[in-house]
């Protein structure tokens, strides 16, 4: 059963610049934000998607690179990063390629909480290489602070049903990381099928406030050379209204959640009016549209089509 929530908590997105295939001092980096963050008073603090790691992007490694970057949820890093929670007293949500027990690869979030516990998500809509495997389960729990957390990573944030069954889970707070990602192996258009940009300004916000949750996003870039560019940040409520915003590499984008807000929220109350008896087609329709009637094809395989053209000046007769 989850405690009661708190008045307020202060989260922060943290868009931190990592730097590729070094994960201790990507490690150290969090672990420095991570004692700012205490110093800010900062319950929860929320890393990219893969800032462990710290490659922009994963579709361009070998084999041999990618199995280099894996470590499974126990593995010195994150191990690190709990041993950080633990010296802080700060929460961390950080992102990193999983190597399973069976031996499949995951592009995985891990949360480390004070007191020792670990939640991880597996992406669910994984894109990035052929050889990182896609989850099959979605992540919601709870807190001490009285919220349940739920996590949805990347390009998991663009499906409306992801978001709605996390809510409908019972998640008052989603964490949202992401990354940039480049091209594909071809060096045509980027892997990412929808922008940063995109995300952040029009669909979080809306979907904060169609669900009623705050939403915390944070973004990371690598370090390109002697070049280091910032990502960014966004705290969403859970009517819709930005918080916090945008930021410079490894600053903490913060704010207060009231968590009064939750309940009182347009979005929760549009849980309550749902009809699951309408939704059935949700789970029957896949990638084709294929419970509609069959259309009349020729034996050509040409699709059979009629056409009227009607005159505006002239009656119908």
């Amino acid at each position: 059963m989850s405690l009661p929530a708190v008045p307020s908590l202060r989260v922060a997105a943290v868009p931190l610049v990592s730097r590729p295939g070094d994960a201790p001092h990507n490690v150290a980096r969090i672990a420095d934000c991570l004692a700012l963050a205490a110093q800010e008073e900062i319950v929860l603090a929320v890393f990219p998607e893969t800032c462990i790691g710290g490659y922009e992007s994963v579709t361009k490694l070998h084999r041999a690179e990618l199995d280099a970057l894996a470590e499974p949820l126990d593995g010195p890093s994150v191990s690190a990063v709990a041993d950080a929670v633990e010296r802080f007293g700060v929460a961390a949500g950080v992102g990193f390629i999983e190597r399973a027990a069976d031996g499949r690869l995951f592009n995985s979030y891990a949360v480390c909480l004070p007191g020792g516990a670990r939640h991880c998500h597996r992406k669910l809509h994984a894109f990035e290489h052929r050889r990182i495997s896609s989850g099959d389960r979605f992540t919601v729990f709870d807190t001490a602070w009285g919220v349940r957390v739920g996590i949805l990573i990347g390009g998991d944030n663009c499906l409306v049903e992801n978001m709605r069954m996390t809510a409908l889970m019972g998640a008052t707070l989603l964490l949202a990381p992401h990354r940039s990602d480049g091209v594909d192996r071809t060096g045509g258009r980027p892997t990412q099928p929808v922008s940063m940009e995109q995300s952040m300004r029009c669909w979080l916000p809306a979907r904060a406030a169609d669900n009623g949750m705050f939403v915390v996003c944070s973004e990371g870039l690598e370090v390109a050379g002697l070049e280091r560019s910032g990502g960014a940040g966004m705290i969403v409520d859970p009517c819709g209204r930005v918080l916090a915003e945008r930021g410079t590499q490894d600053a903490l984008v913060s704010a207060c959640l009231e968590t009064g807000l939750i309940d009182g929220s347009a979005g929760r109350q549009w849980l309550l009016a749902r009809r699951p008896e309408l939704y059935g087609l949700l789970t029957r329709f896949g990638h084709r549209a294929t419970d509609f009637e069959p259309r009349s094809v020729s034996s050509r395989g040409g699709i059979a089509i009629s056409f009227a053209q009607v005159s505006r000046d002239r009656p119908i007769r």
